[in-house]
């Protein structure tokens, strides 16, 4: 017969028993967060290179956006300097020419006529009290009546004046017509 009670045997082998699933849980749950620690890893690698991925697909895509923008701006700008360039030219061809005319009229080579029958065929009415009227009266009404050099040059300087108003109004509305056809070309 042994010393040992068969009591302390069964408590001693419990206790081994119970050692031993501690141990098997212990050394499980180091096995799970090792695996754990290694999935997380692994996922935020996977994750990082998709991010990469993605990034480098916006950045290709975001410099293709770029350089046709600036392609785009660049035509458009070209265009508007040929308007600017052609509306300088239109502008000092213009300004010569009405230099020339209004030389022209002071000097008494370019005359201005206006009519005098007031387009009804009857003679205007001369301004003032009825003297004048009763004048006109005993004379044939003058067809046309030439303006002097100084009025003529004045009126060939207005018109011209008037003519590059128009053509800087035209050149606006070709600029804006450029341009929103430019931003509704998408």
């Amino acid at each position: 017969m042994s010393l040992i009670p068969w009591w302390w045997k069964a408590l001693a082998a419990a206790a081994l028993l119970c050692a031993l699933v501690v141990a098997k849980g212990s050394y499980d749950a180091h096995l799970i967060a090792k695996g754990d620690a290694a999935g997380a890893a692994r996922v935020k690698a996977e994750w990082v290179a998709a991010e990469a991925g993605i990034k480098a697909a916006a950045d290709r895509e975001a410099g293709a956006e770029t350089k046709k923008a600036h392609a785009e701006t660049a035509a458009l700008q070209l265009k508007f300097d040929q308007l600017a360039d052609r509306q300088q030219k239109e502008r000092t061809d213009h300004e010569f020419a009405k230099r020339i005319a209004v030389a022209a009229a002071l000097a008494g080579d370019e005359r201005l006529s206006i009519d005098t029958t007031g387009g009804s065929g009857r003679a205007l009415p001369e301004g003032g009290a009825a003297e004048g009227a009763a004048a006109g009266a005993d004379t044939a009404p003058a067809a046309r009546a030439y303006l002097l050099p100084q009025a003529a040059a004045a009126v060939l300087d207005f018109a011209g004046d008037y003519g590059q108003l128009v053509r800087d109004y035209n050149s606006v509305l070709d600029r804006f017509d450029a341009a929103r056809a430019s931003c509704n070309a998408e």
